[in-house]
């Protein structure tokens, strides 16, 4: 159960960083509401998940580490660099009582990249 529900969150959050991107394109006096609906939206995610004991994990930003729980869907192109960042979360890891129930997928860039 635990793995069907995780799926299912990792697909609820894909969907709504989509919502929150078609946002920018409704009119001006609009874009508020519907922000708002997205981000309540992304609270019940998290609430309804912490109650199973879980919790949606993302990365960008991050250094990307071997320990992290996250595929990067982009790590031929920075083989062999020290310094590399997570740029953006595609999928976010779910995480159960500090367990990986589902590995998150990440696209990576290199430090100076990430910086401009």
């Amino acid at each position: 159960m635990a793995s069907a529900t995780a799926e299912l969150a990792q697909e609820y959050w894909k969907l709504l960083r989509s919502f929150e991107k078609l946002c920018h394109q409704v009119p001006l006096e609009a874009r508020d509401r519907v922000l708002a609906q997205a981000r309540y939206a992304n609270s019940r995610l998290d609430s309804i998940l912490s109650r199973s004991g879980m919790r949606v994990v993302t990365f960008d930003g991050a250094p990307f580490e071997t320990n992290l729980p996250a595929v990067a869907i982009n790590a031929d192109d920075f083989a062999g660099e020290q310094s590399v960042v997570v740029e953006r979360t595609i999928e976010p890891a779910i995480v159960s009582d500090m367990v990986v129930v589902l590995t998150g997928k990440v696209l990576l860039a290199g430090v100076n990249s990430a910086e401009s």
